[in-house]
């Protein structure tokens, strides 16, 4: 399946002391939106030289930079039909406010042809975790599985897993996604022949069998 791209239209001057255009994107938006700028100088279309090199730079709230330039991220900034193209990342989007992106031009000799401005508006998520917000029962497994460093049962017999997933879901929140990794994570049963068996997410990576004295083993981060 495509990745989804929404392409906003923004218009910036060169020469013009206008109020900056304001683009409105969501909090850990996921390299969705791509804004593409037709450039102008003295209300006339601006024509990007040939070879030129753009570069669009930035620096978030919270006083982190960001610099993306044609020359070593073509996939993320680029000139296209004489506009100038770029990607809205996932660093961009990390933390909401408000705050400056410049879109400079540049010959191949690296002296600036022009520098033009906009304002990007990251608009507040309703969840303080990206990584919850957008995601899916696949890749909550793949965290998991990348991470898990110990399994155990606990005084009540339960299966248990320990993992560095980095998803940052703390005990007490609620979430679907989560809920059915948990009850999908091992189940138990007999079969016809009187064996117990036990089936897991192959995802997980989780091998079940045991030693010679007959004890239970688990083991992890293997190939199912």
């Amino acid at each position: 399946m495509a990745d989804m791209k929404i392409y906003q239209e923004v218009e910036l001057s060169l020469t013009e002391n206008l109020v900056p255009t304001v683009v409105h994107v969501k909090q850990f938006d996921h390299k969705a939106r791509k804004i593409r700028c037709r450039l102008y100088s003295s209300s006339v279309e601006y024509v990007i030289p040939e070879g030129a090199i753009v570069s669009c730079a930035g620096t978030r709230p919270d006083g982190h930079l960001f610099q993306y330039s044609s020359e070593t991220a073509p996939e993320l900034v680029f000139i296209e039909e004489n506009t100038v193209i770029f990607t809205v990342t996932d660093f961009m989007t990390a933390v909401f406010g408000r705050y400056p992106v410049d879109v400079i031009l540049l010959d191949n000799e690296g002296d600036v042809l022009g520098t033009f401005s906009l304002t990007l508006r990251i608009e507040r998520s309703a969840v303080g975790n990206g990584k919850i917000a957008a995601i899916t029962y696949q890749k909550a497994v793949e965290a998991v599985a990348a991470g898990i460093y110990e399994c155990f049962t606990t005084e009540d017999g339960y299966f248990g897993i320990r993992s560095h997933d980095g998803l940052g879901y703390e005990t007490g929140s609620v979430s679907s996604t989560i809920d059915k990794l948990h009850d999908t994570m091992v189940n138990c049963s007999i079969n016809d022949a009187g064996y117990l068996v036990f089936d897991t997410d192959d995802g997980l990576g989780l091998a079940f069998g045991t030693d010679v004295e007959g004890r239970l083993v688990v083991l992890f981060h293997e190939e199912i």
